[in-house]
């Protein structure tokens, strides 16, 4: 008797489905968009949609329309009309096949191997997966507002994706330039950056650039309102009351020490002190550590300043020269961000690796 065999089989399908979508939280599928027409790839996206949401009705479902490059694509307008064509056939297709298109969100992406849209893409993917991401984004909002930066980003390394950005728009450029910086310092920092024993823990490598003109010195008083607003969105976060625990700077000597291009100092354990405690054994051996940073100077007036908030995370902020001269309030507003992060609950971190 078939009947029984076909059963089987379909039981069989629904428990390999289960197996493979149950856990997952994000499918992607990469359509070639220089191989027209779509219909017979788009039959096989809509029979994998459909067992995935069958197994799994959370799923993030993301469609990359992947080679959007070369002859065929020149314009805007042509990558534009491509988006929209897959997606008015993803629509028929899904409605042939019983699905409501508005019931399964799906997200589109235009990507190409020649820039950084891939990354782009994938970076929105992941921030979609991330549940304190509004929190994220509030927090750098903060940073933002009361350093005067133009854009901040918060970078996995690893990956060179940006897990959250502020509420500002995203330029592809600046992203791009973000990217080929964490490049740089992990580059350089392999070969420099790297302690080899007792005798490179506190060894510090700098590159000296020449100072901009001396700035003001920074009083307590330059540190009250930045203070007072990360802390209070500390306060919110945690009971604890963070900006208490840190101790503002009274001055510094100008910017002439500050200015620094490819700051990359030797490994020490997290601390608000620093530059008192020495290289740890675990992380000796890391191009990337708790004291990474960074200072690139651009030629359109613009600072690109990267500083390391967790493990295997940077931020990356892009700031105007004349808002970067007090670069002690920066750091020490980063500091708190540092601590508001580390007040994200426990079973919410946020992830060290993607």
């Amino acid at each position: 008797e078939p009947q029984p065999q076909q059963q089987q089989q379909q039981q069989q399908s629904h428990d390999y489905d289960d197996q493979i979508f149950s856990k997952a939280t994000a499918l992607i599928f990469v359509l070639d968009a220089q191989d027209e027409p779509y219909d017979h790839v788009l039959q096989s996206f809509t029979d994998t949609v459909t067992r995935a949401v069958r197994a799994n009705p959370t799923i993030a479902v993301e469609v990359f329309v992947h080679k959007v490059d070369g002859e065929l694509f020149l314009s805007d307008e042509a990558k534009y009309d491509c988006r929209r064509d897959v997606m008015q056939q993803v629509a028929d297709e899904l409605a042939d096949a019983g699905l409501s298109h508005d019931a399964i969100p799906i997200s589109y992406h235009l990507t190409s191997i020649y820039d950084h849209s891939v990354f782009e893409a994938f970076s929105r993917v992941v921030q979609r997966l991330i549940p304190e991401l509004p929190t994220l984004e509030h927090l750098l909002n903060v940073l933002v507002s009361t350093c005067s930066m133009e854009k901040a980003y918060l970078f996995d390394v690893a990956s060179k994706l940006y897990i959250s950005t502020d509420s500002s728009p995203v330029d592809m450029q600046s992203v791009e330039l973000c990217s080929d910086m964490i490049d740089v310092v992990l580059d350089v920092s392999g070969i420099y950056g790297m302690g080899a024993g007792s005798g490179a823990k506190n060894a510090k490598k700098q590159v000296q650039v020449p100072s901009l003109e001396n700035g003001d010195e920074i009083g307590e008083e330059g540190f009250a309102e930045p203070l007072s607003e990360v802390g209070m969105l500390g306060n919110e976060l945690n009971d604890n009351d963070g900006a208490d625990d840190l101790e503002s700077p009274s001055s510094v000597d100008g910017a002439g020490e500050d200015e620094l291009l490819g700051k990359l100092i030797g490994q020490s354990a997290p601390s608000e002190e620093v530059e008192d405690e020495g290289v740890t054994d675990a992380d000796a051996g890391s191009a990337y550590d708790s004291e990474s940073s960074s200072t690139i100077h651009l030629s359109n007036g613009m600072v690109l300043y990267l500083k390391e908030v967790d493990t295997m995370l940077a931020l990356v902020c892009l700031t105007r020269t004349e808002n970067f001269k007090k670069k002690s309030l920066i750091n020490y507003n980063i500091g708190c961000l540092k601590k508001a992060l580390r007040a994200l609950p426990q079973s919410q971190n946020v992830p060290a690796s993607i």
